[in-house]
């Protein structure tokens, strides 16, 4: 028998590891596993787990007209493969790589080991051009990504691959318990749905439509939800390749040649997306230290009631709390709005990134590791190698949510305000809070620091770290090991 196990990768075409299974010509296993120990990690949130449910429920149904199954278990995959194997000998596992947190990491180290152990062959197959055990970042990166997104897609027959498939009985532990099926079910109409069809239709309607604003909107809270290409989620789980993504994005500027400028800026958030998933691949440390070891000596602290009015969207800036409400209700948001509320959290109330790093994973439907760390330390300016950035968040809504309309939609509390006062609620005089029902410290919070005097602060002590020379010592190995991508690549 030879088992194909999915991770992030629930689709059935430009799947190498299904093709390579194919190959044989012999008894398939399908299978993806629910593990405990993942979704009980800090990094996890059931929202994540129902798209993943929601992406194998539309696998099985692709495959059911053939008769064909699609199995999933629940328990750790060591126990799950151990079951099978004592039922009916593994011949080949394939898989993709993946570049994971510690503790998919960990299992993956476990599972090569008990592979070796029982002499089955574990064929792992590189994901979206990220080279395994890559050390020195050099021009061959670039080269070696658009070669592998011009390479043909792998064609999947699925006729012949239900006829190869085969099922097996799981014993009732492996099977999910109720109280998660329940939630895993339970639809929530404010996030995407997971799938490979609502991948299509997302990345349909942005080729036809809505690529026409990207570059304009890209950075607007309320325009970019619909002039974005919302594929992010699509991509960290696997319902399509970021091939396919790119290939299709080729074509359209064949078909669309007035849009050839989005599809191109388009296409570079592609490369960049795979060269932030290299650089954690290359350096999972990331995923607890800073990048640039001299920044520790910042010495960020947590302070409880900063940290959990950010949370909550509390914090008495319009634009960050409407954010933070947004991201909780949809799993969504803007590049430059996650860039801003990582800021506001690291900069302004000088909280450590480590201390908000899982729950904004928890909050992102297209959480990805491997995007997730480095962004964060990115925009926490602790990476000696980038440009500090400290947003002022009234700024931002005056530039970005000129109207206030993204703002008034999430802070129900701020709807009868008017702009200019919307972005600075903390100058309303009682009379105006009254008038427009919003009373400062009632319905919506007084500001919890004063950006102008901690955004001096944190510029001061960013700036005067990154010219030491603990940091400045570190960054040539960084630029050699993390870095280069250039402009004009794509």
């Amino acid at each position: 028998m030879h088992v194909v196990w999915f991770k992030r990768d629930l689709r059935l075409q430009d799947h190498a590891p299904l093709a390579a299974a194919m190959a044989k010509q012999q008894p398939i296993l399908l299978l993806y596993v629910f593990e405990p120990s993942v979704m009980q990690y800090g990094d996890s949130d059931i929202r994540h787990w129902r798209f993943v449910w929601e992406s194998i429920t539309a696998l099985q149904q692709q495959l059911q007209p053939h008769e064909a199954t699609f199995i999933v278990a629940y328990g750790e995959v060591l126990e799950v493969l151990a079951y099978l194997q004592a039922n009916d000998a593994i011949a080949n596992l394939y898989s993709y790589e993946e570049t994971g947190n510690a503790i998919t990491f960990s299992r993956d180290k476990a599972v090569a080991a008990w592979c070796k152990q029982h002499a089955i062959s574990w064929q792992e197959f590189p994901s979206n051009g990220i080279i395994r055990g890559l050390r020195e970042r050099t021009a061959v990166w670039n080269k070696h990504w658009f070669e592998v997104m011009h390479a043909p897609q792998i064609t999947i027959d699925v006729v012949q691959l239900a006829a190869l498939t085969r099922s097996i009985f799981l014993p009732e532990r492996f099977h999910l318990p109720q109280g998660i099926q329940i939630q895993l079910l339970a639809k929530n109409k404010s996030m995407q749905p997971g799938g490979v069809y609502y991948a299509q239709q997302y990345l349909q309607s942005f080729i036809r439509e809505r690529a026409a604003g990207y570059s304009y909107h890209i950075s607007k809270p309320e325009k970019a939800r619909f002039h974005c290409s919302r594929l992010s989620a699509y991509i960290a789980y696997g319902n399509m390749s970021v091939r396919q993504v790119y290939q299709a994005s080729q074509q359209a500027v064949q078909q669309y040649p007035a849009l050839k400028k989005q599809y191109r800026f388009f296409q570079s958030r592609l490369l960049w997306h795979c060269h932030f998933i290299q650089k954690f691949e290359t350096q999972c440390s990331i995923e607890f230290n800073d990048i640039n070891a001299g920044f520790q000596t910042l010495n960020r602290t947590v302070n409880e009631t900063y940290l959990q009015a950010w949370q909550r969207g509390e914090t008495g800036y319009p634009l960050v709390d409407a954010c933070m409400q947004c991201l909780i209700t949809t799993g969504y948001l803007n590049f430059r709005m996650r860039a801003m509320l990582v800021s506001f959290a690291t900069h302004h109330l000088w909280l450590p990134w480590q201390a908000i790093a899982q729950y904004l994973a928890q909050q992102f439907l297209d959480y990805e590791p491997g995007i997730h760390y480095p962004q964060l330390q990115m925009q926490a300016g602790c990476t000696g190698i980038n440009t500090i950035r400290i947003y002022n968040p009234t700024k931002q809504a005056e530039e970005h949510d000129a109207g206030g309309v993204f703002i008034k939609k999430w802070l129900p509390a701020m709807a009868n305000v008017p702009v200019p006062l919307l972005f600075t609620p903390w100058k309303l005089t009682a009379q105006e809070q009254l008038l427009y029902q919003c009373v400062l410290g009632d319905n919506y919070p007084l500001p919890i620091v004063d950006i102008t005097l901690t955004g001096k602060y944190a510029r001061e002590m960013l700036w005067s770290t990154k010219q030491s020379k603990a940091v400045k010592a570190a960054n040539s190995s960084i630029l050699g090991k993390l870095t280069i991508v250039r402009k004009g690549d794509v």
